[in-house]
Parts: structure tokens; sequence; C-alpha cells
């Protein structure tokens, strides 16, 4: 009896020892399970609006992609107009020096017709041989009058011909008024969109004014081109670009596009003016051009470069870079993942610098025909 009571005891005692600890156990999970519970709220609150954010950029990006197609059309569209008014205005050049010769050979012979048939027929009488001078002039009279009627029809004929040049030349310029106009809204719609994409990247000044100094240190670091797509390849430099590192590179479409709509002067492998080959390709453009990404990819470079003016380097799949010079104005940030089509920057504005973009395509830093690739 004794035993149970003393057992009853201790077993109390211990119940009321453990409870204490046991209810602060119970307290303590409870608040860590409320936390977590906040916790995974915030997270899927977090998640939502990445969703929402990524659904929202990637609409921003389609509607620049077709900004910029719609923009590059126009630029093309207003360079075969610009073409077709300039060969007219040659033709209309050329068409005016041939008018004005006709009008004056046919000056030249109304005014020797004139000066025979006002020679009064008397004064035949008073020279010798008048009767066989009289013949002659009266042959040369009947010789001429086809040949002046047929200037005369041809004269004629030039300048209807050089009315039509003009007027179609007067078109032409319309029409250039009008395409000119069309690019100033477009630029400007495009440029708003641009504001709007960088301005979700959410980059403050000074990680700005960083990456800025990096660049030029790089920049200043590497002595050629080859040095420089040494650098922008390696795990340090990755390792600079941070955060946009760890973003996975978007996946590779089919094929290659040109980053511009212009006309290549000087292709792969084609020597310049130095007798050196190209290893890129070298376009003629419009003035304020948008170049776009020739491929899906990451910007791993934006800036000046020794002798190339402003470059975009950009990381693709499969080892591939591309390199881009002669940009006026650069739309893109350091590190940035842009898809094939989506504006980097423009070609710089009429007579501020020359109007040519080069392009060169390396595949493991060995250059490569982006012609092939296409």
């Amino acid at each position: 009896m004794f035993s149970k009571t003393c057992l009853f005891i201790f077993l109390s005692c211990l119940f009321l020892w453990q409870s204490p600890v046991a209810a602060k156990n119970k307290d303590d999970l409870a608040k860590i399970e409320k936390k977590m519970s906040v916790q995974k709220k915030a997270a899927a609150k977090l998640e939502v609006a990445a969703k929402k954010h990524a659904g929202a950029l990637g609409k921003l990006r389609r509607k620049l992609i077709k900004a910029t197609s719609s923009l590059q059309e126009k630029h093309e569209e207003k360079d075969k107009l610009a073409d077709k008014l300039k060969s007219l205005e040659k033709e209309s050049r050329q068409r005016a020096d041939t008018l004005e010769q006709s009008r004056e050979r046919l000056t030249r012979m109304t005014s020797g017709l004139v000066q025979l048939s006002r020679e009064p027929p008397a004064l035949f009488a008073l020279r010798e041989s008048s009767a066989v001078e009289h013949v002659r002039r009266s042959v040369l009279l009947r010789s001429l009058l086809p040949r002046l009627k047929k200037e005369t029809e041809t004269l004629l004929d030039e300048i209807d011909y050089f009315d039509d040049l003009q007027r179609q030349a007067a078109e032409q310029k319309s029409l250039m008024t009008a395409a000119s106009q069309n690019l100033v809204w477009q630029r400007h719609n495009l440029d708003q969109l641009v504001k709007t994409r960088q301005g979700r990247l959410k980059k403050t000044k000074a990680e700005r004014d960083a990456i800025k100094r990096q660049l030029e240190a790089l920049s200043k670091e590497a002595k050629d081109l080859k040095q420089l797509m040494e650098r922008v390849s390696s795990f340090s430099w990755g390792k600079t670009i941070g955060k946009a590192r760890k973003t996975p590179l978007p996946s590779l479409k089919k094929g290659l596009r040109n980053p511009v709509v212009g006309k290549i002067i000087r292709g792969f492998g084609e020597k310049d003016e130095f007798g050196v080959s190209s290893e890129g390709i070298l376009f003629a453009v419009s003035a304020s051009s948008p170049v776009v990404a020739p491929q899906s990819g990451r910007v791993v470079f934006m800036g000046p470069f020794q002798g190339y003016g402003n470059v975009v380097i950009m990381q693709h799949r499969g080892g591939n870079h591309s390199f881009l010079a002669g940009l006026g104005r650069i739309d893109a940030e350091l590190g940035q993942t842009v898809e094939s089509g989506e504006p980097l920057g423009i070609l710089p504005e009429e007579g501020e610098k020359k109007l040519e973009l080069y392009f060169e395509w390396r595949k493991n830093k060995k250059p490569v025909n982006p012609s092939s690739k296409s």
C-alpha cells in the first residue's frame, strides 16, 4: 500500500514538474508554426508578384520586339523612298542637261533658217551664179525643215518627260516627309517602351556608377578585341555581373537575325581599305536606326571600346558571343537578358558619326560567318 502511494506521489510530482516545460514547448511550437505560416503566405505573395512581374516583363518584351520590328520596317521603307528619290533627281539632272542641249540645237537651226529666209531674192540678181545659189538655198531649206520638225518633236517629248520626272520627285518628297514624321512617332513610342523596360530592372544610381567604373576599367585593361572577349567570357567577370549570372540564358531560337536593317558594305572575309580580312559584317544604315539582339542572350559588356565606338557584347548558349560596334546610344544594362529582336540601342543621329554598324559572331571565342548561321 505504501509503495502504491509513493508511486502515485512520485508520478504526480513528475507530472507537475513536466507540465510547465510541455506547455512552454507547445507555445514555442505554436509560435514557430504561426511564423512559418506567415512566411509561407509572404513567400506565396512574392511568388505571385514574381510571376506577375515576369508576365508583365514578357508582355513588355513582346511589345518592344513588335515596335522595334515596325520601326525597322519604316526605316527600310524610308531608305527605299530615299533611293528612288535620289535616282529620280539624278535622272532629272541628266534630262535637264539633255533638254538644254536640244534647245541649243533647235535654236541654232531656227536661227539659220530665219537668216536664210530673210535674205531678199533680188540680191541673187546682183550676184554671179545667182541661179545656182538660189537652188542651193532651196535645197538647204528643204533638208533642214524635216530635221527642224524632228528636233522640235524630240524637244517637246523631253519637256513632257522632264515634267513627269519633276512631278514624281515632288510626290516622292511628300512620301519621304510622311515617312520621316511616322519614324519620329515610332521612335518616340519605342523610347517610352525602352524606358519602361529599363525602369523594371530597378538598379540604383550607386549600382549603375559601380558598373560604369568596372566597365571602364575592363575597357582600359583589354588591349584588343580578343582580350576583351576572353575577359567577358571568364568566370571572374561572371562574378562581377553578379546575380544576373545566376539567371539562366534564354533558350536559343533557330538561326540568327541581322541586328540592323541596312546594306552590307563589307562581308565576312572581305578585305577593308587596309587589306585586312573582315571577321564580321559591316552594315551601312540610316540615322537613328534601332539595333536589336541578333539572338536571345545576356549583355556581358556595354560601352566605348578602343576604336570601335559604343559596343555591346552578348553571351548566348552554346559558347556563342555576338559583338556589335558603332551604336550612338545603348539601351541595355550589364547582365540584362534579352530576347532575339529586342532593342539594344540606336545608331547615331544624322551627321553625328559614321552611320555604320559592325557585327561579329563568335563561337568559342573564334569569329565565324554570321550569314552561314542564319
